[in-house]
């Protein structure tokens, strides 16, 4: 193969791949992250795809993904039978997938990963890209199967590239509900590079109930960057405010959310947390002027149930209907196209409408596909939603037996011990919700 002048390094590569892995961890987690969220755990690396220095704002984030692409697969077309440029084609595609959630983006890279692999000779092609692809995507058992190929390779991959395999491993460990069998993956990781797991350990201590912990892991893997961008320090502060919010600290949310805004204005992931909060704090106009405004840029469905549930809220239910609907049919196309990667939001989007049997199917496929504790907690809902309360207490009662502690555990949990005439425990549970979360 002979490399094109405008083929980046693999080692500048990198940070696409960190990023496209850790998405995925966000996304399937309640709070840490959210929906659609991108992570900027990456070193800003100049390329020629799409100019020098960081964006400082997610209009110009979006100009230059927009250029990166069209150079990126202007590159691969001019050399159709390598496949490392068709690889670079698909990171351009899946970093703006991390900034724009669509899934028409998640697809255009899978597209060029599979022309990819086409051209490949046995043995090659981008195995860490396409595990990186599948583990944003939920297929967890893809995702280590493609991990697996690197372990072929007759040349071992760099220690950069044994740390991520190490903490993707890690991170299917999470989601497959072995806790810890994911710490030995980052303890792995961080062997090899120091400090490369700390995001990830954040994320773990968030949902094991060590929010101090949390907060100090974030602020490590912000000390990590060689010069933070203005999106890195965005998002660590989105973090940061999302850990208030979990606690129930609106104000001190609020405050985060509204700095990460000014670092890096424009972004809707930044603004939905504000709508978010500004709707907790009784502000509902305002609330619902911005979810309106988000709804316009993206057309993600999830903000179009948060504008239905307003509308219910205040006794529209005509207009509630019809937001519903709309949303339903966004959530539709998202289960054909990535059903692993949707089951675990659209069920939100059932139990709003209490629609009890659908939450129930999307929650058993959820578990199914990634049987951690928040998909648990989502099945035990829907079990009782159905009235299937035997059940649900043996589902909520093996995420109780678990390391993971949030404040939807235990509310879940009382409302199910209330259900089955246990009082005593019930409030218990009730307790211990809101000592977590005052709101709960």
């Amino acid at each position: 193969m002979n490399p094109s002048p405008l083929m980046p390094t693999l080692s500048a590569m990198k940070w696409w791949i960190m990023a496209a892995v850790v998405i995925g961890a966000l996304w399937v987690t309640a709070r840490i992250g959210s929906d659609d969220t991108a992570p900027e755990t990456y070193v800003w690396e100049d390329s020629p795809f799409s100019g020098s220095g960081p964006p400082r704002s997610y209009a110009e984030a979006l100009k230059r993904a927009e250029l990166a692409i069209a150079n990126a697969g202007e590159a691969a077309r001019a050399a159709p039978d390598q496949w490392l440029m068709h690889e670079i084609h698909a990171s351009e595609l899946l970093a703006r997938a991390q900034i724009s959630g669509s899934y028409a983006d998640y697809a255009a890279a899978q597209q060029a990963l599979g022309t990819a692999f086409r051209v490949a000779v046995q043995g090659s092609g981008p195995h860490l890209m396409q595990a990186a692809l599948d583990f944003s995507m939920h297929r967890l058992p893809q995702a280590e199967a493609q991990l697996a190929a690197t372990d072929q390779y007759a040349v071992p991959p760099d220690p950069g590239d044994r740390a991520e395999i190490a903490a993707m491993r890690g991170d299917i460990a999470f989601y497959s509900g072995n806790y810890q069998a994911a710490l030995a993956g980052y303890d792995q990781a961080d062997a090899l590079v120091p400090g490369s797991a700390s995001f990830r350990r954040a994320i773990f201590a968030a949902r094991t109930g060590d929010v101090e912990a949390a907060d100090a892991y974030f602020v490590e893997a912000e000390r990590a960057y060689r010069s933070a961008t203005p999106q890195t320090r965005s998002y660590m502060e989105l973090q940061r405010g999302i850990l208030d919010l979990d606690s129930g600290r609106l104000n001190e949310a609020m405050r985060h959310f509204e700095k990460a805004d000014a670092l890096f204005p424009g972004r809707w992931l930044i603004e939905e947390h504000i709508a978010e909060v500004l709707n907790l704090q009784g502000k509902t106009a305002e609330a619902e002027a911005l979810y309106r405004d988000i709804v316009r840029r993206t057309g993600h469905p999830e903000f179009i149930d948060a504008l239905a549930g307003i509308a219910q809220a205040r006794g529209d239910a005509a207009e509630a209907r019809r937001l519903y609907a709309r949303a339903a049919k966004i959530w539709s196309k998202r289960l054909k196209q990535f059903p692993q990667a949707t089951y675990g939001h659209a069920i939100d989007h059932c139990v709003a409408r209490e629609d009890w049997p659908c939450a129930l199917r999307l929650a058993q496929r959820n578990h199914q596909a990634r049987p951690y504790g928040e998909a648990k907690i989502a099945l035990a809902r829907a079990l009782l939603g159905n009235g299937r309360v035997t059940e649900a207490r043996v589902m909520i009662e093996q995420v109780l037996a678990s390391p993971w502690r949030t404040p939807d555990l235990h509310s879940t949990a009382a409302d199910i011990y209330q259900a089955s005439n246990m009082a005593e425990k019930a409030a218990e549970q009730r307790r211990r919700a809101r000592a977590l979360n005052p709101l709960a």
